[in-house]
């Protein structure tokens, strides 16, 4: 234990004795959300379950587009805690292989060696036809088989 006297000299050079816990950054839990079908990967910050049908039929109409080989659907999540870089292979661990990934929210959560197509989200395109354009320009390349 310090005396008093040191105590003070530290403080006056700058030194703290101790930090208040409060002030420390704490990394926040968050979950991504990812649906796979027909061997198209997509990610999402809420379920996929939560959508409204209109979004959902948007969906599957984006995933049908692309033609991917035919298999059943299946999702799960991933939690991660914010700051970290979130790695595809995370998800496909508990998946099949993808043809490819669709990001439908800001991609820079992932890590940088992820080859995705980021697309804006599902209720932006619903109401927005015009956003629905960018992604198409996106995939087009992909439905060519």
């Amino acid at each position: 234990m310090l005396l008093n006297k040191s105590q003070y000299i530290l403080s006056k050079i700058g030194i703290p004795l101790f930090e208040d816990n409060s002030k420390l950054p704490t990394k926040e839990e968050s979950t991504i959300h990812f649906y796979q079908k027909d061997n198209i990967l997509t990610l999402h910050l809420i379920s996929v379950d939560a959508y409204p049908e209109k979004e959902i039929n948007l969906l599957n109409a984006i995933i049908s587009s692309i033609r991917g080989d035919s298999a059943d659907a299946t999702h799960g999540t991933l939690t991660y805690f914010s700051g970290e870089p979130i790695k595809l292979e995370q998800i496909l661990v508990s998946s099949q292989p993808s043809k490819t990934v669709l990001v439908f929210f800001d991609a820079r959560l992932l890590s940088a060696d992820i080859q995705c197509i980021e697309s804006p989200p599902l209720s932006d395109m619903a109401s927005n036809p015009l956003l629905k354009k960018n992604l198409w320009m996106q995939i087009k390349p992909l439905t060519v088989n």
